[in-house]
């Protein structure tokens, strides 16, 4: 398999994965694995933009600023760049922000994810019992607080990837058509002499 056709195939991957992670947002378990394989589909990238051929180092693909300047054409790579940019910034950080939020660190703890940790009883002290409880109960609403600002800012970032997505995807279909023909397995389309 060529260069380019690993090229298209992991953007095929992470495009469809990270679609469907946005999709299944309500349905936690489903939402976590498939968040877990868009990390390694993105840890799987800077591997090999590091360590890859050099026409897809990383640096290939960052926006340079003093040519922001000089754009004078609406197919200027540097805009593609830019918006590649927001992409990218705003998946890492979607990313970053569910894991963070996953509280099921191992496959063992999916199954004891779904279920509710009852205080062990204890029948000489039950004063004590009572203030276990609450004080668990606190740390639980505490957690939910702490929590709440890093789920809006993961819901946020989400909503930015989509627009970010939107907007690549749109700028690449309208002005730069070969490349995202290219990008969608489709041979470029050769234009007839008149």
């Amino acid at each position: 398999m060529n260069v380019f056709r690993k090229l298209r195939l992991y953007h095929a991957m992470l495009a469809s994965s990270a679609l469907a992670a946005y999709a299944t947002g309500e349905q936690g378990f489903v939402h976590a694995w498939i968040g877990y394989m868009v990390a390694g589909i993105i840890l799987f990238r800077l591997a090999w933009g590091m360590f890859g051929p050099t026409q897809f180092r990383l640096g290939r693909f960052l926006p340079d600023l003093a040519s922001l300047f000089r754009i004078r054409a609406a197919n200027h790579p540097a805009i593609a760049r830019v918006l590649l940019g927001g992409v990218v910034a705003s998946l890492l950080l979607v990313t970053g922000t569910g894991i963070a939020l996953d509280r099921t660190k191992s496959p063992s703890g999916v199954v004891a994810a779904g279920t509710v940790v009852a205080p062990r009883a204890e029948f000489r002290r039950p004063a004590i019992r009572v203030r276990a409880i609450a004080t668990s109960e606190r740390a639980n609403e505490d957690d939910d607080e702490n929590e709440g600002w890093l789920r809006q800012l993961h819901a946020f970032s989400a909503n930015m990837m989509l627009l970010f997505v939107g907007l690549h995807v749109s700028y690449m279909v309208l002005l730069r058509r070969p490349l995202a023909m290219f990008m969608l397995f489709r041979p470029a389309q050769k234009q007839r002499a008149v």
